[in-house]
């Protein structure tokens, strides 16, 4: 029996963790820009937790984070450049890099370095590299379901093989290795997850998904899914939220919500299958779903709320969603659009009273959205073609600096007398005030001032800018 004791104490002090110690990075970041910090933010919500230290006139740094127990995901930022790493107890892990060549030219030596290297030398090859041997997965108005998923696949195996070659060369944390692959089966789930939407979008008409379309979700470890919103950095954390946003897709494969309620009960029972016993990925999924719904058809998302409410178990979601649909409701067609003053490209100060009188095509927009630049050429065009009508034009830029604005204005050629360009300065609600979370958006205000569509076509829809303009000129 006292040999049993031993032996029993014994295992349990073989099993006892690790006791805390730290993990210092230190590196040289060559070209970097000065007058900022060093910032490492780390713990369950990221960012709960941070170092920070100054970088040195030579661009040298030292950071230490105290006390770990186990390997963490770690986010580094410096003058709005970011690398995800991993950190273990007692890493000693020195990073280079030039910092014009950011992504290519990070490296990693010392104790700690080999899942650092892994993850630098993928996001390279994979995200922002040279087109790689197995292109990313990306539809065109041509691609088939099957092509997709055939594309999908060869991008997962590329990136399972690199991640297998990487750990056989260098060895690699076990639980880093387990999160890396579920990074790149949930990359390779939204690819799939979000082929509708885009096909819908580049081919203008629905994708014909064939019955077992969306089984490639039983490849994930959904029925287990809660314990991955936790703590993974940002990086494993982003790939959680992008899935369960993509999941809207398989809700919602045809992208139009109807106002039954009954189908909000149906979208709760899928959910329910695929994912399990995992209320919060569940309330996580559904909160995503209709709050993003609701840019498009607040309607149907009311029509849902009852059974939102019913299934929900997240409070904060519960009052969140019901305060959008409350903002939502505030701007439905008929109701009066919400005032705003704003200065033009020539300092005069114009508001929404001012145009009363003339129908307004209003154009949410920013220089750093490329869907709107693309909309452009487009939008020159319409203005042309309603030049001498009713019809004012209005850009309202969201997020840009002045110079920024004044230069792109001038270099595509946008100014014209039937349009008034405003910019929404940092800090001003705007776009908030009309409920705008997606760019470019249009709408159609009638003389009265009142909200004709919140949806108008875009001016590349030619004809059909056209004719919504026409039947509000109509009324």
């Amino acid at each position: 029996m006292l040999f049993s004791l031993s032996a029993l104490a014994l295992a349990a002090a073989l099993h006892q963790p690790a006791p805390p110690a730290p993990a210092r990075l230190h590196g040289h970041l060559d070209h970097a820009p000065a007058g900022d910090t060093v910032r490492l933010s780390y713990g369950r919500h990221q960012g709960s937790q941070a170092a920070k230290t100054v970088l040195d006139p030579a661009g040298n740094f030292t950071i230490t984070l105290k006390d770990l127990t186990a390997g963490i995901p770690v986010d580094f930022n410096y003058a709005r450049q970011h690398a995800s790493l991993y950190l273990a107890p007692g890493d000693d892990v020195g990073m280079t890099l030039d910092f014009p060549r950011f992504d290519e030219s990070l490296r990693y030596t010392g104790r700690g370095a080999d899942a650092n290297n892994y993850l630098a030398r993928s996001l390279w090859k994979f995200e922002f590299g040279p087109a790689a041997d197995v292109p990313r997965p990306v539809p065109t108005a041509t691609t088939t379901p099957a092509q997709m998923r055939q594309q999908a696949d060869a991008f997962r195996q590329a990136q399972r093989n690199f991640l297998a070659a990487s750990a056989k060369a260098h060895p690699l944390p076990a639980e880093f290795q387990r999160s890396e692959k579920l990074d790149i089966d949930l990359g390779w789930a939204i690819a799939l997850l979000e082929y509708p939407g885009h096909y819908r979008a580049l081919a203008k008409q629905e994708p014909v998904l064939p019955a077992n379309y969306f089984d490639f979700l039983q490849q994930l470890p959904l029925k287990t899914f809660d314990q991955y919103l936790g703590e993974r950095g940002s990086k494993g954390k982003t790939a959680v939220l992008r899935f369960l946003t993509s999941y809207a897709n398989r809700l919602n494969p045809s992208g139009v919500l109807s106002t039954d309620a009954a189908e909000a009960r149906r979208h709760y029972a899928l959910a329910q299958v695929d994912f399990g016993p995992n209320p919060a990925s569940i309330d996580l999924a559904m909160f995503q779903f209709y709050s993003w719904k609701l840019n498009f058809n607040p309607d149907a998302v009311v029509a849902a709320y009852p059974a939102f409410r019913a299934h929900n178990r997240d409070s904060t979601f519960a009052r969140t969603l019901r305060t959008l649909i409350v903002q939502q409701l505030a701007v439905q067609v008929g109701s009066p659009a919400p005032a705003f003053t704003l200065l033009d490209n020539t300092g005069k100060k114009v508001s929404l009273a001012d145009l009363r009188g003339k129908v307004l095509y209003l154009d949410f927009w920013g220089t750093w959205c490329a869907p709107c630049l693309q909309e452009m050429p487009a939008s020159i065009e319409l203005k042309q073609k309603m030049n001498g009508r009713d019809v004012a034009f209005v850009y309202i830029s969201v997020g840009d600096k002045e110079e920024k604005w004044q230069q792109v204005l001038a270099a595509q050629h946008l100014l014209s007398p039937n349009s008034v360009h405003l910019r929404s300065p940092e800090g001003d609600d705007v776009a908030s005030r009309y409920q705008v979370q997606v760019f470019p958006t249009y709408w159609l205000i009638g003389r009265d001032g009142r909200i004709l569509t919140r949806t108008a076509p875009r001016p590349s829809a030619g004809a059909e800018a056209v004719a919504a303009i026409e039947q509000a000129l109509a009324r």
